[in-house]
């Protein structure tokens, strides 16, 4: 098997699966259960790979506090998904069974506060400087979500709220562990605002290629229903220009705002949004913020950490789930 982005830092990221083991344990069983069953939902790590990858390609030695602040960082993203997961009523997540599905409402709701302290928890033994960068991707995150929520089935969102939403959401959390990486690793302004920015470019495209799997994607890989975007009326790339393409647009706003979709009110839109040209354009805009994140890592030192970084840009583009 060929190298993957994380051959080079698979030790660092088991080790962060152990330190978010030890993280969540819990004299209540039930809750280090459900911790547990959400993050093995989690997928690949890209995250704390990221922050990890940007503290050895800016020249960081010793992997022990950078760990850490990457293990916080998931925990903390954990957390979202467990109350994005409650918010948008979702059923599965990756294949499995979203923990308020499994485990009730309330206790989903604890197990989410429960990562949240314990992220906090770890980041807070480092410096003002990385708690702010923490508490920012928070606030972040949060932002995005509140604005994607104003914006559910209203079929007249731009390009613009959606890139607020998408920076929000996901591309600024991973800015800020890449941006935190290269500043544990004691490197200069000027490299350090390249990680963040490689990170801030690869998370937009992420979040790209995650609209587009929800279009076209395979149900049985990505683990959830395809189309379940059109479905909550969540306002995502291909959705905004099949909107706008003049033959399939009227057709597509008209579901998208409506209340209450049927199965095959989803099953029409994605046809449409297939049918009218928009995906290829939606892997372009993805091809752009990724090309522009491996310029922002043309001035850091070759070493095969710099390589690894990318090869996420590129996993980032490929994934299929």
């Amino acid at each position: 098997m060929g190298q993957t982005w994380d051959s080079a830092i698979e030790d660092h990221l088991r080790r962060v699966d152990e330190l978010m083991e030890e993280s969540i344990s819990s004299s209540q069983a039930e809750l280090t259960e459900i911790c547990r069953h959400i993050l093995e939902s989690g997928g690949k790590r890209l995250r704390p790979g990221v922050c990890i990858l940007a503290f050895l390609a800016s020249g960081g030695d010793d992997p022990s506090r950078i760990i850490k602040t990457a293990t916080a960082f998931e925990l903390i993203h954990s957390a979202t998904l467990i109350h994005d997961d409650i918010n948008d009523d979702s059923e599965l997540r990756r294949g499995r069974l979203t923990a308020h599905r499994l485990f009730t409402v309330p206790k989903a709701i604890i197990a989410g506060d429960y990562l949240f302290v314990q992220g906090f928890r770890l980041g807070g033994t480092m410096d003002e400087e990385i708690v702010n960068a923490i508490a920012d991707a928070c606030n972040s995150m949060a932002e995005g979500e509140f604005i994607q929520s104003d914006h559910e089935r209203r079929a007249e969102t731009s390009m613009e709220v959606y890139r607020r939403i998408i920076e929000g959401k996901t591309a600024k959390p991973i800015a800020a562990g890449a941006r935190v990486g290269s500043y544990l690793a004691g490197a200069d302004t000027m490299l350090i605002e390249a990680m963040g920015g490689f990170g801030l470019n690869i998370g937009l495209a992420f979040q790209i290629a995650d609209d587009i799997l929800d279009i076209e994607g395979d149900e049985t890989s990505t683990g959830k229903m395809t189309g379940i975007d059109i479905y909550e009326g969540k306002p995502t790339l291909p959705i905004i220009m099949a909107m706008r393409d003049e033959e399939t647009g009227p057709r597509v706003r008209e579901i998208f705002a409506l209340k209450q979709k049927s199965d095959d009110d989803v099953a029409e839109a994605l046809q449409l949004i297939r049918g009218a040209d928009v995906l290829e354009r939606c892997r372009e805009h993805a091809r752009d913020f990724v090309r522009e994140a491996k310029e922002f890592l043309e001035g850091a030192p070759p070493s095969e950490y710099l390589d690894s970084l990318t090869a996420v840009a590129d996993y980032v583009l490929e994934r299929k789930l």
